[in-house]
């Protein structure tokens, strides 16, 4: 009996001078005495008083997580019936704060003279310290998915899917709830994950609100497996949380990349998982997106043209140039003045602007370019006014002006430098669910009409229409959309939508302007509807201030 209090002396010295050189804690566990000692560090951490105690089985049973104690128990049963010599599990502990912590625990059996079981001796490591795994959700971590990559030749797989699941607005839950209801959600989402994957299936917990499924078996008649499985966790997220009566709402987003024999082993797989998961974001949310090679090239040509827009406007607006269209006054057969449309060239060629501005829009590049059409668009107003004096300009406003920046200061500061009469200009916001931004965009559209700043709604039509936001927000004009113009003669629908939106403005002590009129047929019939304005390539394409000046600026009875 002395000597195996000499070895347990021993072994406590030996411990306690390595766990000063190891982050790990070290532990005795004398199996015939149930008494166990750890390293002293243990005890500011997990749920236990000291770091030497005996009744160490009732002890250790209440530190581990519930749900894996029947777990250990059995490993230690197993221990000392001599049914095994290691002990390597991994399961939870519980912290001071009762929350869970997953551990890797490995011991080795030492046994005494008479060759019987007597101490478990190892080391018990945190995973979520050393990145392997994620301690809210209990998923494995990025680092291992990495390894588990490198390895699928190795190990043979050869087909199969990533799904990156994301959870939607999730820095708008942190901010808005805090960390403790972004941290239930996601251990949730993994919960619904679990239900949902065969038992081949690996689960990962990647950055932020992302939770990555690897999955090596698509034996299965679905053409698009991934989708399959999303449309499946996402049912299961939703019977969650009908179940739990809303407590915790969100919804989840997903990106596929799908490999095959010929790419499995590519970390390249993370990034595309990732460039699909972005995408159905982007798309609206809630929604299954799969990556494909031609949705990435389109991505990168973007970021390209976003970056040759960005040099454009540092080196004083390079390539952007406005054209301007003939607005015709109906009543006195002549030209009421212009829109003027922004244009940009990039190694001589025009770029669509359905292509550049919603670039603009996305970068906040649209908030110095627009300035700089606000200023451009006045200077060639007050050049043309000295031939025809009350020529007027109308100048297309982006909602991002108007939500991002001081418009209204901006156009303060041009009028008031220039000398421009305010009567002379037409800001065009087009109509979208944009106008549905509530209480700040209702200000900022009232705050024009107590400047006298025209505003007319550009597009009518085509977003959520209402004549309300003509009344509420106080608009001069009403542009009905090209696209009805262009059906008038051939569907009776829009028509009558074009002659009652028409009457309707007329009113309310409104002016129409009709859109897209092309050809003489076209014309004539929107001749009857009595609009004030028209717009189209019947009369003039958009062109170049100088092709402006030659062909259109001071000529009478040009059109009618």
């Amino acid at each position: 009996m002395g000597n195996m209090i000499a070895d347990y002396e021993q072994f406590d010295n030996v411990l306690s001078i390595l766990a000063q050189c190891t982050d790990d804690y070290l532990f005795i566990y004398d199996l015939k005495e149930d008494h166990y000692k750890i390293t002293k560090r243990a005890v500011d951490v997990f749920k236990f008083d000291e770091a030497d105690f005996y009744n160490a089985s009732e002890v250790l049973h209440e530190c581990v997580y519930i749900e894996d104690r029947l777990m250990f128990k059995t490993s230690i049963e197993m221990l000392k019936s001599g049914e095994t010599d290691k002990h390597d599990l991994e399961y939870r502990w519980i912290d001071k704060s009762d929350n869970p912590i997953w551990i890797s625990c490995r011991g080795k059996i030492i046994y005494d003279n008479d060759r019987n079981v007597h101490y478990l001796v190892g080391r018990i490591a945190e995973l979520g310290r050393k990145n392997k795994i994620d301690n809210i959700t209990g998923l494995y971590r990025e680092v291992v998915l990495r390894n588990d990559i490198v390895n699928m030749r190795r190990d043979m797989v050869y087909s199969g899917f990533l799904l990156l699941i994301g959870i939607d607005n999730f820095k708008d839950i942190n901010e808005h709830y805090g960390k403790e209801r972004g941290n239930k959600i996601l251990h949730s989402l993994a919960g619904c994950i679990r239900k949902c994957i065969k038992s081949t299936a690996k689960i990962y917990r990647m950055s932020g609100d992302e939770i990555m499924i690897f999955y090596d078996d698509i034996n299965t008649t679905f053409n698009e497996p991934a989708k399959e499985l999303y449309k499946k966790i996402r049912s299961a997220v939703d019977d969650m949380i009908r179940e739990n009566a809303y407590e915790l709402f969100y919804t989840i987003s997903a990106g596929a990349a799908y490999f095959t024999e010929n790419d499995a082993g590519d970390l390249n797989l993370l990034d595309q998982a990732e460039f699909a998961l972005r995408l159905a974001k982007v798309r609206g949310k809630n929604m299954y997106v799969k990556y494909l090679q031609k949705d990435y090239v389109d991505y990168v040509i973007k970021l390209d043209m976003q970056e040759h827009l960005r040099k454009a406007v540092e080196n004083d607006f390079e390539g952007f140039e406005l054209y301007y269209q003939p607005i015709v006054n109906i009543e006195e057969k002549s030209i009421l003045g212009a829109e003027a449309l922004l244009r940009w060239r990039i190694a001589g060629d025009i770029v669509s602007p359905g292509d550049f501005i919603p670039l603009l829009e996305e970068s906040g590049l649209i908030i110095p370019v627009g300035k700089w059409v606000i200023e451009t668009a006045m200077k060639q107003c007050i050049k043309w006014q000295k031939v025809c004096p009350d020529f007027r300009v109308s100048i297309n406003l982006s909602f991002v002006q108007i939500k991002k920046s001081d418009v209204l200061h901006d156009i303060d500061s041009c009028i008031e430098r220039l000398g421009f009469q305010s009567r002379n200009v037409l800001f065009e916001i087009t109509e979208s669910g944009e106008l549905e931004v509530g209480f700040m965009t209702k200000n900022v559209l009232e705050a024009f009409h107590r400047r006298s700043l025209n505003l007319a709604i550009d597009d009518f039509g085509t977003g959520y229409s209402n004549l309300r936001y003509i009344k509420d927000m106080m608009f001069n004009l009403v542009k009905i959309d090209q696209a009805f113009i262009r059906g008038i003669r051939d569907s009776k629908y829009d028509y009558m939508v074009v002659k009652q939106f028409t009457e309707l403005a007329h009113s309310l002590n409104l002016k129409v302007c009709y859109e897209g009129v092309e050809t003489e047929e076209d014309f004539n019939c929107v001749r009857e509807l009595k609009p004030d304005y028209i717009q189209g390539y019947y009369f003039a394409r958009p062109v170049s201030s100088t092709e402006f000046e030659e062909n259109y600026l001071g000529k009478s009875n040009l059109f009618i």
